[in-house]
């Protein structure tokens, strides 16, 4: 083989690489934030998925085990990177809050496992990282979710369990201290060791069991779906026992299975954290139908509004109507319908 003909050979070769993913089996995919400082791996150990985050050359979720499981089988068993596909975001769109312009600014990464068996999707982001499975696929089938957030030890971890779920007081504990089997409802924050602090939670929920947090004793809490999840007071106080034992079944879903983004949002102080636009950067923009205008659409007007809840009404039709009466009376633009369903 003369050398021009080698040089034609290796140089189609080369072509041929860049055009396509690159199908070649690896254990390690890095990812980086556009500023280089917060890092998300993903690697295969002993034939197990397992990720880890770092911000800034410090740990903020150690190793720990990824977990996709369809119909009981842990699709993070016995696995094998066999692609990546890397792309990346960067658009700004209009919200509210302290600022009105939000910027949606990442590096992605999608990567195959077993030869496009299912899929990790991964984006970093300079406040924060987030990753999700899509498990192609056909027919009926039940999903189910078992992925590790290790926590680095010395960490303080602010959190409420199940009890009075989202209106639950929020204790303060070394993670050290937190027991095997304790309930965490997102988000659960954390301050570290290097003094930052993070936040785990999720976005893009849809057509989805929402996910809950269980302590492992270890510094660990385990993803959760709602069929796991405890029956909370407020639910028991207003539903029927039969009505919490059918959600302990867990939900099918037709065709492709893809998850919510599970979230990671991450900051020198907590000021980042409550302005980090991280979730809605990964949830779906509001839907053209009702929302033509997204935050601008017409219809949308704040305004005043009475609550049977909190003002000791009956909630009845009979007791929305007088309270809609009331509103009027008040020159209130709203009457907010809540836990009546009937």
């Amino acid at each position: 083989m003369n050398k021009k003909y080698f040089m034609i050979k290796l140089v189609t070769i080369i072509l041929l690489l860049s055009a396509f993913k690159v199908s070649f089996a690896v254990d390690q995919v890095t990812s980086k934030s556009p500023d280089g400082n917060t890092e998300l791996k993903i690697t295969v150990q002993g034939r197990k998925l397992n990720y880890s985050i770092s911000y800034l050359g410090k740990s903020v979720i150690e190793n720990s085990l990824m977990r996709m499981i369809i119909d009981g089988k842990d699709l993070g068993d016995g696995v094998r990177l066999s692609g990546t596909e890397r792309y990346q975001g960067d658009e700004r769109y209009q919200t509210r809050g302290v600022h009105t312009e939000a910027r949606n600014y990442y590096l992605g990464a999608k990567i195959s496992v077993n030869n496009d068996a299912y899929f990790v999707d991964a984006r970093v982001f300079n406040d924060g990282a987030a990753f999700r499975f899509t498990v192609p696929g056909d027919g009926s089938r039940v999903p189910d979710e078992a992925t590790e957030f290790k926590i680095p030890m010395s960490s303080t971890v602010w959190y409420h369990d199940f009890y009075w779920h989202y209106e639950g007081v929020h204790l303060k504990k070394d993670i050290s201290k937190v027991n095997a089997g304790e309930w965490a409802a997102p988000p659960l924050t954390f301050k570290l060791p290097s003094g930052y602090y993070a936040s785990i939670s999720e976005a893009g929920l849809k057509n989805y069991a929402g996910m809950s947090l269980r302590a492992d004793g270890e510094g660990g809490f385990i993803t959760k779906l709602g069929h796991d999840q405890p029956s909370s007071y407020p639910f028991a106080h207003d539903y029927k026992l039969e009505d919490a034992m059918r959600l302990a079944h867990a939900a099918k879903i037709q065709g492709a299975i893809t998850t919510p983004w599970r979230t990671i949002t991450i900051g020198k102080d907590l000021n980042t954290l409550v302005n980090s636009d991280l979730i809605s950067n990964l949830s779906a923009p509001p839907d053209k139908t009702f929302f033509p205008d997204g935050i601008n659409t017409d219809w949308i007007k704040p305004g005043r509004s009475v609550w049977a809840w909190i003002d000791g009404g009956e909630r009845t039709v009979q007791g929305m109507k007088d309270f809609s009466k009331m509103a009027g009376e008040l020159g209130f633009e709203y009457n907010t319908v809540d836990a009546f369903w009937g």
